[in-house]
């Protein structure tokens, strides 16, 4: 709820930028302010996505969707980089053919000049209110957001030392598209970050090696297991998912290896918030090992 209450100001915010941007980069004659413009506008659309992420990270498994819908808030990540990347693009084509002309610029009125500080001070505001919110709801697709607003904030500071600079010192117009082309470098740089870390969740990679480790050595700390080996684990959206494989005494009754597993898999949840879902195999080891294998104590 307050994920959705902080992108919804998000949304507001940028409706009010895009505005306020486009009037004073078109009426002021800056391409930079322009530039900044459409880059908040996909932030506005990209709020929109980020909304339909969180309405779906919401959501618990059913029978259509036995492993959740986790996977639906990625592919909303992978959208807002797509937007993002898009918009890079289109920004960065036109400040260069801008800049290549050279000739016949003219300065932007000074006033664009606190629109841009504006921009930066709103933007900057809205990164730090949103990477908490998503950090706080386990929201990729909202921290994906959040950086989109940063991005915004890098590209308003160009746009203000561009525009400053060709506001005042006539020779120097040129500054004004090299802002926007420099704004269009900060966008595409955010969104290649963005679709690669959901691309590598979308493919199911694993978590690092460290990962595996940690979690070998809090099983093997629990009573009755004696070893701890062959674990696979791979991200869905932001929860883990993981398989492993736990050696324990070959005299011991169902039971009881049954009673362990539920521990294996209660130690790992505990340590680590983020694994949602743990398959434990059990097996035998050889006679002698010693039923009670292991040392006491939970996770840690």
């Amino acid at each position: 709820e307050a994920g959705r209450r902080i992108t919804w100001a998000g949304a507001a915010v940028n409706l009010a930028l895009v505005v306020l941007k486009l009037a004073g980069g078109y009426y002021g004659r800056s391409r930079a302010l322009v530039a900044d413009a459409i880059h908040s506008l996909s932030d506005l659309v990209t709020d929109f996505v980020v909304l339909v992420g969180l309405h779906f990270l919401g959501r618990d498994e059913d029978a259509g969707h036995p492993y959740g819908h986790g996977k639906i808030e990625t592919l909303a990540t992978i959208a807002v980089g797509s937007i993002l990347l898009a918009a890079a693009a289109r920004l960065g084509y036109d400040a260069a053919r801008a800049a290549a002309a050279g000739g016949g610029l003219e300065a932007p009125h000074r006033y664009t000049i606190a629109i841009a500080a504006l921009s930066l001070a709103a933007k900057e505001t809205l990164f730090r209110l949103t990477v908490r919110g998503g950090r706080r709801a386990g929201s990729e697709a909202m921290i994906a957001n959040a950086w989109h607003h940063r991005s915004d904030a890098w590209s308003s500071l160009a746009t203000l030392v561009g525009v400053g600079l060709a506001s005042f010192v006539p020779r120097l117009r040129v500054l004004d598209p090299l802002a926007a082309l420099l704004v269009a470098f900060f966008i595409a740089r955010i969104a290649v970050d963005i679709l690669a870390g959901a691309a590598r969740k979308i493919v199911d990679a694993s978590p690092p090696d460290r990962f595996r480790s940690e979690v070998c050595d809090t099983v093997e700390r629990i009573a009755g297991v004696i070893e701890c080996h062959d674990i696979m684990a791979r991200y869905y959206g932001q929860k883990i998912r993981m398989e492993l494989h736990i050696v324990v005494d070959p005299q011991l009754t169902v039971l009881r290896a049954h009673a362990i597993i539920d521990e294996v898999v209660a130690a790992v949840k505990a340590r680590f918030e983020q694994v949602h879902t743990v398959l434990v195999h059990v097996d035998p080891g050889r006679a002698g090992d010693g039923a009670e294998g292991g040392t006491e104590g939970g996770p840690g």
